[in-house]
Parts: structure tokens; sequence; C-alpha cells
């Protein structure tokens, strides 16, 4: 690559012996762009370029810095691979169709991947890909028995991440798909590895700042590299601190195997002149715990509050307008000990947090779901917006975004 940077060259095609696709790397070495276009080309087509170089002709070439589509494709085979022609050629209704949305209040380089997993081979391989936010796209992802997905999608590039639970997409429909999208705040989703567990007298929390409104999409952040975002977790048990660290991860060892109140709390910024929204948030978790069982993982009962508001690309509603602001509650993935959630409340600020305004809401029938209406005035710059749920058994989620949607 950087010889033929050097020497002026418009393109570069580059091309082996070898069966299959070329992947290799021919940018600069610290992973930034090259001044011309280079592709790689399998063999077949290698020879074809060769001899038409060798005749003195011209290629023309066109390309798209970011497609307008992609296709996320696997086949997998029960008992052994057939020996048969592996070509795998997928009809409409064997695909899942995605109207990707990937929002962003300003142009952001960003990173994302699909990885293929398998309940024979529960390991994801591959790498995330370049993409430039915000962006719109098209994406057709296979579907099957057995056949899920790991879905992970950075900004920054790297500062902030979603990821995904594992999905399972219906072929032959079609639905949409969100990331980043407003509001950024604390979801423990089933992406995150570990956290919000009990083994014995060992509590375990991880409770990352930034989620998404896609669904089950959990979002961290480098606060260790960033100077751009903070995160601050503490656990409380009964009132009094037991842990308190700058990380999304806060623990209690040799807990009291008595039943005790915990609470978990974090607080997280992010510069408002790099990220503008979600510029600081804090989040709290009420529960009540006993000693489990000291041979495995017990999932505690803490709840989830997620956010809904329709927003364009760049997080931003029309001012002067009347917006729908819905939230819902529901417990971790695999919690013990769960109640009936309700008591759903949620209010509003268009001065980033300093009055508020109660949101009067309807509750979704016996669903812990509501929805509000919110009156956007004309001048306002911003949505702050602060919302909690309880259940019947003591426990109990609040959150507060300040800058949690833009307005335009």
């Amino acid at each position: 690559g950087q010889a033929a940077q050097d020497a002026g060259a418009r393109a570069l095609f580059v091309t082996d012996d070898r069966p299959g696709r070329l992947n290799a790397w021919f940018g600069t070495d610290d992973n930034g762009d090259r001044p011309l276009q280079i592709v790689t080309v399998d063999a077949a087509d290698g020879v074809r370029l060769i001899a038409a170089a060798r005749a003195g002709k011209r290629v023309e070439s066109t390309g798209t810095l970011n497609t307008p589509y992609v296709y996320d494709l696997s086949e997998g085979h029960e008992g052994g691979i057939p020996k048969r022609d592996l070509t795998y050629e997928p009809s409409a209704r064997e695909l899942a169709t995605l109207d990707t949305r990937f929002h962003s209040v300003k142009p952001a380089a960003g990173g994302e991947y699909r990885y293929s997993l398998t309940d024979t081979f529960p390991v994801g391989l591959g790498f995330q890909e370049k993409i430039d936010l915000p962006a719109e796209r098209t994406e057709y992802v296979s579907t099957g028995r057995g056949q899920v997905w790991h879905e992970s999608v950075s900004t920054g590039p790297g500062a902030l991440e979603e990821r995904s639970g594992l999905v399972a997409y219906k072929g032959g429909g079609r639905t949409g798909l969100d990331w980043f999208k407003p509001v950024l705040h604390p979801w423990l989703g089933t992406g995150l590895g570990w956290g919000q567990t009990r083994t014995g007298d060992d509590l375990a929390f991880n409770v990352p700042g930034w989620g998404d409104s896609g669904p089950d999409h959990t979002g961290f952040g480098d606060v260790w590299n960033e100077e751009s975002m903070t995160q601050v977790s503490e656990v409380f048990v009964d009132g009094v601190s037991a842990d308190r660290r700058k990380s999304s991860g806060v623990y209690v060892w040799d807990a009291d195997p008595a039943e005790h109140t915990y609470k978990v709390v974090t607080d997280t910024t992010l510069a408002q002149d790099r990220w503008q929204l979600a510029t600081k948030g804090h989040a709290e978790w009420t529960f009540k715990s006993k000693r489990t069982p000291e041979d495995r993982k017990t999932f505690l009962p803490l709840i989830n509050l997620g956010f809904d508001v329709d927003t364009d690309l760049a997080g931003t509603v029309r001012g002067g307008r009347t917006v729908d602001v819905g939230i819902f509650a529901e417990y971790v993935k695999g919690a013990a000990a769960t109640g009936t959630i309700g008591g759903g409340e949620l209010s509003v600020s268009y001065d980033e947090g300093k009055t508020w305004r109660d949101v009067r809401l309807e509750r979704d029938g016996s669903k812990a779901a509501w929805e509000g209406e919110v009156k956007v005035p004309r001048d306002a710059r911003s949505l702050s917006l602060r919302a909690s749920a309880r259940d019947d058994r003591g426990g109990a989620v609040s959150q507060e975004i300040v800058r949690a949607v833009g307005v335009r």
C-alpha cells in the first residue's frame, strides 16, 4: 500500500493465487485510510485484471463508501457437513429484512458487526467493520433453527458501544432496528455477560450507563480512556455504602445472610460539546436480598427501566409540538424473587433539570408500560426526563437523564 501511494497510484488492486476472497489490510500502520482506492479481488478476477493491464487497457471503478445494504448470511448443517454443493442461496422468506437506523447527533466514525452463533458453537468470530454515522440501510439476515445473532455497534470510535443479547429473527419478516437512538440510559441487558447476581453471600453488580432505546441494547462507555465521559457506581446495604468505584461494576463480599435492603446507584456524564445528549445521568435500583445457594449464581430482582421517544437520526424532536413519551419496566432476565411491577411515573424538564413538571401517564392495560404527552416549547433546546417504577416487594428503579432528547 505504501509503495503504491509513494508511486502516485490512483488505485491499487490486490490479488493472490489462492481460492476465495482475499482478506488483508493495505491501509496505514495506524489503521488509517490511504488517499487511493484499494480493492482486493479473488484469483479469477485477478487473472483478468493482470491480462487487461498487460494489454494496456484502462479500468474505470466506482465505489460506495457506506453501503446502503448488507447481507449477514449463515447456514448450519446438523450432524456434519454434507457431501454436496454447499452454495447457499436463501429465498426472501428465509431472510429477515431489517430497516436499520444508526443515530448520531453529528457525523462520527463508527463500527458494527453481527456475530453468528449456534447452539453447537456459542462463540462468534469477526470484528467490527467501519460505518460513518448517522446512517440508514437495509440489512438481510439469515434465520432458521438454532440461528441466533449477537450485535455490536460503536461510535467514537470505540468510546461508546451498544451490545444486544442473543437475537433470533423470523424469516420473511420486516422490522425496524435502531442504534444509539435516545434515550441513552442504563439498561441491564442480556448482552452484559455478568452482573446482578448473588452467590451465597457475594453480590456482583454491573450497571453500564448508556444503553439506547433499541431492543435489549446495553451501552458501555470507555470511562478509563475517554476524557469526554465519566461513570461512578456505588452499592449500599441498609443505607450504608459497601463499595464505590469509577466503573460500572460494584460488589458486596461476605454480606450478612439475613435479608437486607440493597441500593445500587450510578452517575454518568457525557461532555456536551462532543455528545450533546445524555450529558448527566443518575440511576438507582432498590431491592431486598438474603443468602442464596453457594453453588450457582442467582439473578437478583433489579428492575430495568426503558424509554420510547420517536426522534430523528440526530436524536431530536420538533419544538412547538406534542410528543408522545413512553416508559416501561421489567425485571432483568432470569431474576428470582420477583413481584408485580407498577407505579410508573414521569417528569420532564426544559431547562436541563433545574425545574420539573409531572407528565400524566396512561397505563397500557396490565403491562408495566405507560405513555404520556409532552408539549415541547418552541424555544426549548432539549428535554430532560426523570422516570421511576416500583414493585410490590420493596423494589424500585429511578432514572434521571439531563438532555435526554434534543429539540430542533
